[in-house]
């Protein structure tokens, strides 16, 4: 993720159609006297509103992180897995929870098992009774990719909130120049973003293959779901659109970010970014990115997370990135034309390796070489707890509901959709309600959520836990 070979100190004054405007944030320590080993992920554990969970790379482990009711830091460890650990890109690198794991108790990793060849493992492992333990039992390799070098693994995990889908992006394989041509041969695992289904298993497989793959039915790999990616380190969803933004770490001149599309082409090895690299003509099936950067100003992108905590915030909607190398951190925003703006925040007070955000919906960045999970705390991007009708909230949203813990909710929020899905501010699906057992979770936290139909399209309808 965090091939480089030099620092560039001189910073461009600033990206095009970049907006020069400083946003003031402090970047508060979010667990004082506690250090973790390289953090590459930090994320909420399902159905806890107080419990974090973070990787460390190196040691390999999955760490349940949680305030104890005097105020201290507890730190579990839920799985340790043994990884190979010898260079700066290998480790354990992704985390997801299967979208019911507060019943199944399943969740998946991706790591690289200390072996050479080198692998690129995505693993399924279950739980204890408690859900804070992994059970010990022996897991399902899911995925076992063969990978020539040690860098670029991608490694990032997740669930699509629309399809349930297990999502997975893996780099080009590594070295320089894609010397394989890994990224635009769409029959190779490496240089691509993947989409599997976990819940039933095809034929010679531990997985079923999504019939509305683009390659499901021949032309590539039936797992492909986007290719011609160099290194798609970190990406994520938008919670109200379902669009996948992912930040692509460049070479030697670009960083981009791109929305990605069912079947997009996104260029590497013959595009870098916007910039042709005289590996090969660009031709139409070449998707451009949505934004880009040039070495005079950073050298390494960390796609981040969608904001979708605060209507009434000015970054409600952008999507926060940062730079590995020289620690710039931007705000972007979808215009309306299909390009992005990007809004100069504060500088992050090292070199993140990730963000993420909690179930409350407020944001943290991993800083990886002093072992700090920071808190970014500024009135612009603090949750709403108690939303206000003003503009934002009626352009952003629907109708809004109010129930308490173990209500029912009533066939008005239903209309004409017969299955409701409820997700956190934060993007994180948290289960389904149908109109004949509609009844809410009865330790449900208080706070505000998304209803959104199972199969549909409009503005989410907002629903307030008291």
């Amino acid at each position: 993720m965090f091939a480089r070979a030099r620092i560039f100190l001189t910073l461009a004054p600033f990206l095009a159609g970049c907006i020069p405007v400083q946003s003031q944030i402090k970047f508060t320590n979010a667990y004082p006297g506690t250090k973790f080993d390289r953090p590459v992920y930090f994320g909420p554990f399902p159905g806890r509103a107080k419990t974090n969970v973070i990787l460390e790379q190196h040691l390999g482990n999955a760490l349940i992180v949680y305030m104890n009711t005097d105020g201290s830091v507890a730190k579990d460890t839920l799985y340790h897995a043994t990884v190979n650990d010898a260079d700066n890109e290998m480790g354990l690198l992704g985390i997801a929870f299967h979208p019911s794991f507060n019943t199944n108790h399943k969740y998946y990793i991706c790591y690289n098992p200390p072996n050479t060849p080198y692998h690129d493992i995505v693993e399924e492992r279950i739980a204890d009774a408690t859900g804070m333990k992994d059970s010990g039992t022996k897991g399902r390799i899911l995925i076992d990719i063969d990978d020539p070098y040690n860098n670029h693994n991608g490694g990032t995990l997740g669930f699509g909130p629309k399809d349930g889908y297990l999502y997975f992006g893996v780099g080009d394989g590594g070295s320089a120049n894609d010397p394989n041509g890994n990224a635009q041969n769409k029959n190779a695992w490496l240089g691509k973003m993947h989409r599997i289904d976990v819940n039933s298993k095809d034929a010679g497989l531990e997985y079923h293959i999504p019939a509305d793959n683009p390659f499901a039915s021949g032309g590539g790999r039936p797992e492909v779901y986007a290719y011609g990616l160099r290194n798609p380190w970190k990406w994520t969803w938008d919670a109200l659109t379902g669009d996948l933004w992912v930040g692509d770490v460049g070479q030697d001149n670009i960083e981009e970010v791109d929305i990605l599309v069912k079947g997009g082409n996104y260029g590497w090895k013959i595009m870098e970014g916007n910039r042709n690299t005289g590996a090969g003509t660009k031709d139409s099936s070449m998707i451009d990115p949505l934004f880009t950067y040039d070495h005079g100003t950073g050298n390494c992108v960390i796609g981040g997370v969608l904001f979708r905590s605060n209507p009434a915030s000015k970054y409600y909607g952008n999507y926060l990135i940062s730079d590995n190398g020289t620690n710039l951190f931007w705000a972007l925003k979808l215009n309306s034309t299909g390009t992005a703006t990007a809004t100069s925040l504060t500088n992050t007070p090292t070199g993140f390796s990730s963000f993420g955000i909690d179930a409350e919906g407020r944001v943290y960045g991993c800083g990886l070489s002093n072992g700090t999970i920071y808190l970014l705390d500024s009135p612009d991007l603090t949750p709403a707890t108690i939303l206000k009708p003003d503009a934002a909230a009626r352009e952003a949203h629907g109708r809004t509901f109010t129930v308490r813990p173990g209500a029912r909710l009533d066939a008005r929020a239903f209309a004409t959709a017969p299955v409701l899905e409820l997700f956190g501010l934060n993007g994180n699906r948290l289960g389904a309600l149908r109109k004949d057992d509609a009844r809410l979770p009865a330790d449900m936290d208080a706070g505000v959520y998304l209803l959104k139909p199972a199969a549909g399209v409009g503005l989410p309808d907002l629903l307030r836990v008291k």
